[in-house]
């Protein structure tokens, strides 16, 4: 268990769970209480998705647009 300390309306979080997260200086976070629980989330970010995914995929025969039709489904 690693403890934090809350101090007034701010929470500081641990930088062993913002690394274990992939959290980043700067990066905006959902934080939402659910079932008792505080939780904390990064938001999608389309620029740093397309970064760690470059290059994952050298070559493929499935149609993007296909793709999009099944996520839109």
């Amino acid at each position: 268990m690693i403890r934090a300390k809350l101090e007034g309306d701010k929470l500081s979080i641990p930088k062993a769970i913002i690394q274990k997260a992939g959290l980043r200086d700067g990066e905006e976070v959902e934080v939402r209480f659910e079932d008792g629980k505080v939780i904390v989330k990064p938001l999608a970010d389309t620029d740093r998705f397309k970064k760690e995914l470059k290059g994952c995929i050298k070559k493929s025969k499935i149609d993007p647009l296909e793709v999009k039709k099944i996520w839109d489904a």
